[in-house]
């Protein structure tokens, strides 16, 4: 009997506790129920295109496109689809290898790209490709020998003279949108920078680049404004080593003369410190 009346009193007690809590709380020994966290997935990014034969119009099969180490070869049809991740920065210019397409598509033939010819291991990049405006390089044409004792004339590479660059901040290393640019000084062209931080000035057909600036001082320089881009225009910046205000960023020497047209990355100095980034500099030619 006195073993009934202790356990008796044990249950009463127990439930007098459970009743005390009120309000339908969580009993302390029961862990609340806590989502999964996933993480944020990145979508694969995909560029797009075809290669397509001058003499015919159809896709050219075998054909390699290459953007620094990444590549992808055409199909039957002449399209291709290169996976680019979601973290890499395109190079500025692409290469067309027609090397593996067949004996009448020779390597040392120029190709046609937005109406204007290219050597092949020297394609310019379309400035809303590297802004990450769409994914899709449109049709490239090679040129297709299809009689060897009579091959088509090796046309001029005659384009227009285009001006690329990219501004980015130093806190993250993040292409900067809405910055203005001004290139020139006998004539000065503007644009804007794109979503990340790409912008492209075009000088004309075959346009040197050495008498836009000319009766001005030496060295030439250009400029940049970074006020709508919602950064002081007081803010220095950072080029190829250098740190120089928003009006007076040197041309390089190798712009000037032609060599190349890229200038390369600016870099805003929105921390006070440094962080200079590495020019935008075309990759080196592929060996076919």
């Amino acid at each position: 009997m006195k073993k009934f009346l202790i356990a008796f009193f044990a249950v009463l007690t127990a439930v007098a506790i459970t009743g005390c809590g009120g309000g339908g709380g969580v009993s302390p020994l029961t862990p609340p129920v806590t989502p999964p966290v996933t993480p944020p997935t990145t979508e694969p990014g995909y560029l797009t295109g075809s290669v397509v034969s001058s003499a015919t119009g159809q896709g050219v099969r075998g054909v390699v496109i290459r953007l620094g180490t990444l590549s992808a070869t055409t199909d039957s049809k002449g399209a291709f689809k290169l996976y680019i991740g979601g973290t890499e920065d395109l190079p500025v210019y692409f290469q067309v290898d027609t090397s593996a397409a067949g004996a009448a598509f020779p390597t040392t033939t120029l190709v046609t790209y937005r109406s204007q010819t290219y050597y092949p291991d020297w394609v310019d990049m379309p400035i809303e490709v590297l802004n990450g405006t769409t994914g899709d390089l449109g049709t490239i044409t090679v040129t297709e020998v299809t009689d060897p004792n009579n091959p088509p004339p090796v046309p001029y590479p005659s384009k227009d003279t285009v001006i690329i660059g990219r501004v980015v901040k130093a806190s993250d290393k993040k292409g900067v949108s809405n910055v203005r640019v001004e290139f020139g000084t006998v004539k000065i062209y503007t644009t804007k920078t794109g979503a990340k931080g790409y912008f492209a000035v075009n000088l004309g057909r075959d346009a040197a680049v050495l008498p836009l600036f000319s009766g001005g001082p030496w060295p030439p320089t250009f400029k940049i404004n970074t006020t709508n881009a919602g950064l002081s225009s007081t803010l220095q910046v950072q080029f190829r080593g250098s740190v120089v205000n928003q009006d007076s960023i040197p041309v390089p020497d190798e712009v000037l003369t032609g060599q190349t047209t890229a200038l390369g990355t600016i870099t805003v100095l929105d921390t006070g410190g440094g962080g200079g980034t590495s020019p935008v500099e075309p990759p080196p030619p592929p060996s076919f």
